[in-house]
């Protein structure tokens, strides 16, 4: 074990494991979302996690505000949010997450508890590979590539990407729109509300399509044309907005039109 893993501290231990207090946590090259525990004293007790978001983008960790005193948590961006998978072995595609037991790191002490949530909301198995964004009538020019896997690679935010389920070759880059341009607010019609079943703009994500040339400075995003995504549902929808008030290439390193 390198040097310099990252060691997490349960206070508490695991469910199953009170004794298992202190783990490595690591995430090889290219395995992201995938992370590995490894027991500092026990090196044949080991976990596969991932981050949650990866799983179910809504995922909100239900801390209570003991809890929150143990992890000595002073804001949410502070926490990081894994769930146990289980990975059936000649059937990676069958993996399943923990949703019922998810792991909260503080990741500034890496200080870390397991919460053991109701598995009538919070599922104990939870398909990893079922979970995909759906848009119903493709995107602006891809008709045709209708569901999508959309991951953020370790360390990115806040771009993300897209990638078509049935044709792989097929990848889109994006951007949180906040990130860019926090101001920003995508006109919905009532048609693109209903389509959506999003009631208020806090049950979407916006995101823009970006292009990536070979001056990096000159990276530009599309907000005439962004991605809507009801973070409950995964369905999405992508606007075609007037490009007099919504930039088709809005410079992001410079903040400019």
């Amino acid at each position: 074990m390198a040097n310099d893993e990252v060691i997490i501290h349960f206070p508490a231990g695991l469910v199953g494991f009170p004794e298992a207090k202190d783990f490595y946590l690591f995430e090889p090259d290219d395995a992201y979302p995938l992370k590995f525990l490894q027991s500092v004293n026990n090196t044949q007790l080991s976990f596969v996690a991932m981050d949650i978001a990866a799983v179910k983008m809504d995922f909100n960790a239900p801390l209570k505000p003991e809890e929150v005193e143990t992890l000595e948590l002073t804001q949410p961006e502070d926490a990081l949010v894994m769930a146990f998978v289980i990975i059936p072995e000649d059937k990676p595609n069958e993996m399943v997450a923990n949703l019922a037991g998810p792991i909260v790191v503080n990741k500034i002490n890496k200080k870390a508890i397991q919460l053991v949530l109701d598995t009538e909301e919070y599922p104990l198995q939870h398909p990893v590979f079922d979970i995909s964004v759906h848009f119903p009538a493709g995107l602006i020019g891809f008709p045709e590539l209708k569901r999508f896997r959309l991951f953020e690679p370790s360390g990115a935010y806040p771009f993300k990407f897209l990638q078509a389920i049935q044709q792989e070759e097929y990848s889109f880059v994006c951007i949180d729109i906040g990130a860019i341009q926090p101001e920003y607010e995508a006109p919905l019609s009532e048609d693109d509300s209903a389509f959506l079943a999003a009631e208020s703009h806090d049950d979407v994500i916006m995101m823009a399509l970006v292009v990536i040339p070979e001056d990096l400075r000159q990276m530009t995003a599309n907000l005439a044309g962004p991605l809507v995504i009801n973070k409950h549902t995964l369905k999405g929808r992508q606007l075609a907005l007037d490009a007099e008030k919504f930039p088709l290439k809005y410079q992001i390193l410079r903040g400019e039109n």
